[in-house]
């Protein structure tokens, strides 16, 4: 008797989590979508994926970067981009860091019409370009911030540009 009130018990347990979780899921108005495409010149390899809110992307460009783009796109939206490339970047000062986001996104914005929007994203950031600073934030409008950093070790670097809401 007491096995079967176990029993019951845990499966009104289940099924009350369950049923607070479905209330609880979040109806998004927006979805992930591709920032790029395959067979843009330039690009050599091309790999996306979407889950729900969120979304993966990877590129390897001719010119040796890697790039990795992950977004989450609900009611806000966070984007981050991952520019990795081989070689010793360790010795470089914050400001080539800064002005290397710039000159990346103004490359890519050259790939097609579809991708020209990232050339306002490199403007926006040579705007506040010398004010910013590594690994901060930067509001550059009313709830929409910027945030550049890197990672380096002698055989690598990696350039984050994120861009979010809150």
């Amino acid at each position: 008797m007491l096995k079967m009130v176990k029993i019951t018990l845990f499966s009104l347990l289940v099924g009350l989590s369950m049923l607070l979780a479905c209330q609880n899921e979040t109806t998004c108005k927006y979805k992930p979508s591709p920032v790029f495409e395959k067979g843009l010149p330039h690009v050599l390899d091309y790999y996306y994926e979407a889950k729900g809110t969120q979304s993966l992307e990877s590129l390897l460009l001719d010119r040796g970067i890697e790039l990795e783009i992950s977004q989450e796109v609900c009611n806000e939206t966070r984007q981050e981009f991952r520019f990795k490339v081989e070689g010793d970047f360790t010795a470089q000062p914050d400001s080539f860091w800064m002005k290397e986001a710039t000159r990346q996104l103004v490359y890519l914005s050259s790939l097609s019409e579809k991708q020209a929007p990232l050339k306002a994203w490199g403007d926006i950031i040579e705007q506040f370009r010398l004010e910013m600073q590594l690994g901060q934030d930067r509001e550059v409008q009313q709830g929409v911030f910027v945030r550049i950093d890197r990672v380096t070790n002698p055989q690598e670097a990696i350039l984050m540009l994120v861009f979010f809401q809150k």
